[in-house]
């Protein structure tokens, strides 16, 4: 039962990314991988990111009750041993400091750090937190869609996007901030008020690789910001993912329905006779 399960849900992978009929595995940003199935069953799932220190991949999900709420989990990548941390109620995002080892969490209840024993700390925010994401420092952003820094323990507002409305944002590896409000993507150069946007794409959500390189996951697959175009480039076919992140080969792990998959770059790739 157990083979017939992940044989299903293996054709029903290829099919979402739109995999070849011969070739199972999936082309990604010129590259082509295998399909590996490391956890199906979980409940909505979103907002993945590998803490790449110790192997753990974090998200959130909802847990299915009379009252539902959206909680944060975390898998060991080697063991595959899944845990529930239950101190974080309506998780909305997480943000990971891969050079201090820092976890960070936004929820509708305040900002959190997860420790090195996987218990949630209080922050002191108290704000509605509708997204996190981090690079040099924490940036989150409250549910009025304004941008704040935290810093000392303090929230300060960023000056940068204090004109703008927002609901995610990354920063790439040249200092543009793209950013999504209402399902469209905006950029803005760090230390310049010039946005520019780019409409085309239907954004479901946006996050960075281990090289802070920019990709954007919409309704029409995967793109990667290139810097030196300013534009967006198709880089795979995949659709409906709900959260993507990568490991320390710059692997894509990512869900969709109930699924998490992690590609695996095969050594030769597949081609259509």
């Amino acid at each position: 039962m157990i083979v017939i399960k992940l044989v299903v849900a293996a054709i029903l992978i290829t099919a979402s990314v739109a995999a070849d009929k011969r070739c199972h595995g999936i082309y990604f940003n010129d590259k082509y991988y295998n399909i590996n199935i490391i956890k199906e069953g979980v409940n909505k799932i979103g907002n993945l990111i590998l803490n790449r220190n110790d192997n753990i991949l974090y998200f959130t999900f909802e847990r299915i009750a009379k009252f539902p709420t959206r909680l944060v989990g975390y898998m060991n990548m080697e063991t595959k041993e899944t845990k529930v941390i239950e101190t974080i109620l309506n998780a909305t995002s997480i943000a990971v400091d891969q050079k201090s080892n820092r976890v960070y969490v936004g929820s509708r209840n305040g900002l959190y750090k997860i420790n090195e024993f996987k218990q949630s700390e209080n922050l002191p925010i108290q704000d509605e937190i509708i997204n996190v994401f981090y690079k040099d420092v924490l940036y989150y952003v409250n549910s009025e869609g304004k941008t704040y820094i935290f810093e000392d323990g303090y929230g300060m507002p960023n000056r940068e996007l204090n004109n703008e409305k927002l609901e995610q944002m990354i920063i790439d590896n040249d200092n543009n901030v793209l950013f999504v409000n209402n399902n469209t993507l905006f950029r803005l150069k760090l230390g310049t008020r010039a946005v520019n946007i780019h409409e085309k794409v239907h954004v479901d959500f946006i996050t960075t690789d281990i090289y802070n390189r920019a990709y954007i996951c919409s309704s029409n697959g995967i793109y990667m910001y290139n810097k030196y175009k300013f534009a967006l480039d198709k880089v795979a076919n995949m659709k409906d993912l709900n959260g993507m992140t990568f490991n320390s080969a710059n692997e894509p792990v990512y869900s969709v329905k109930d699924l998490i998959i992690k590609l695996s770059e095969a050594p030769i790739p597949c081609f259509e006779d």
